[in-house]
């Protein structure tokens, strides 16, 4: 019985935890601002041909001129990684309220055509 206790335990302050993570980084007013900046400098043409629509999850912090360093693209597409990398890194963010050297990860959806 004490065993079950303690479990149970574990797993309520481990979902309380997950929840409240994702509802600090949803909440972030320049979240939104920063990820249309983002999508903006991508574009809406993409030169690579997908054969259904793919995902990819960048990590990039910024640095003290307020430019976007890539630190890792992950993605099954070994083009797209090179693309967005090639688009995104050193662009000059002029979104306000963004804390330089905080990595910052942002789930992208690239459609296929």
């Amino acid at each position: 019985m004490k065993n079950i206790k303690s479990i149970i335990t574990i797993f309520a302050i481990s979902l309380s935890t997950v929840f409240s993570m994702n509802a600090t980084e949803n909440d972030k007013p320049e979240s939104k601002e920063l990820r249309t900046e983002i999508v903006s400098f991508l574009g809406d043409n993409i030169s690579i041909e997908l054969e259904k629509s793919s995902t990819a999850e960048v990590s990039f912090i910024i640095n003290n001129n307020n430019e976007i360093v890539i630190i890792s693209v992950d993605s099954d597409i070994k083009e797209l990684n090179s693309f967005i990398k090639t688009k995104l890194n050193y662009k000059k963010l002029d979104t306000k309220g963004t804390k330089k050297g905080e990595i910052y990860k942002m789930p992208l959806k690239i459609n296929a055509k």
